[in-house]
């Protein structure tokens, strides 16, 4: 599924670059603070262990990156890019007699492909629905302590993991100057993307056995609040004459 979706992305991203003058290409920027949901996968997950109880919370991080769109016609745009994401993370640890707490991230990056679909609200107002695909890479474990009692240690499940994308918003075409957009996104991981393993070492001595060690996984879905900005390009000479 992954190897289809690799292929699929870059065919597209081959075909968008071929038809490059049939209409116009814009590059752009991406700031896309996100969030965590217990309607989308991604709220609180609790676990225990030998009478130990542990929380992992996805809390806000962020998104940003370059963007480039290729518009097809009027009202349809495939629109890729590369992007940095920062997951970040709060982790509990309850015994019976205090708590313990720690946090940590996680880095990737995305290279999506959406295809956008336009609605003309007013003479510069657009609106946007998207759907696509993208290809989500994890350079790196993660490993952190608390240096008193605990340790984390987070796996990649898979160096290279694939993702769903959804997204609506509204954009405002200022001529010359380009292009301000604002709306939201829900990014679906097609599957976890780390283990995460924690242990609990009360006695303070990290040469023995753990007391308690807690496993999950974590999924890689978020939702997102999109700023961008696109510069304005002139159509193709071929797109004028036609």
């Amino acid at each position: 599924m992954k190897k289809r979706l690799s292929v699929l992305i870059v065919l597209c991203f081959a075909t968008m670059i071929g038809n490059a003058q049939i209409n116009t290409t814009q590059f752009g920027f991406c700031y896309r603070p996100i969030f965590s949901s217990s309607y989308f996968r991604t709220g609180p997950k609790d676990f225990e262990n030998n009478t130990i109880s542990y929380n992992l919370a996805q809390h806000s991080g962020y998104s940003t990156g370059v963007l480039v769109r290729r518009g097809l016609t009027k009202k349809f745009t495939i629109e890729s890019g590369i992007l940095y994401v920062k997951r970040n993370y709060d982790l509990t640890l309850i015994d019976t007699t205090f708590i313990s707490k720690s946090d940590f991230s996680i880095i990737g990056y995305e290279i999506p492909l959406s295809a956008l679909i336009y609605i003309q609200l007013d003479q510069k107002i657009w609106m946007s629905a998207a759907m696509g695909g993208s290809i989500d890479i994890f350079p790196s474990d993660v490993f952190t302590y608390e240096p008193t009692f605990m340790l984390q240690y987070s796996a990649r499940k898979n160096k290279i993991n694939a993702g769903v994308l959804a997204n609506i918003g509204w954009e405002y075409r200022n001529g010359k100057k380009g292009t301000y957009y604002i709306g939201a996104s829900y990014h679906r991981s097609l599957s976890s993307i780390y283990n995460t393993l924690v242990e609990y070492y009360p006695q303070r001595d990290f040469t023995k056995l753990p007391t308690s060690t807690g496993k999950t996984a974590l999924q890689g879905d978020y939702l997102s609040i999109d700023f961008r900005f696109y510069f304005h390009e002139n159509p193709d000479r071929k797109s004028k004459k036609n």
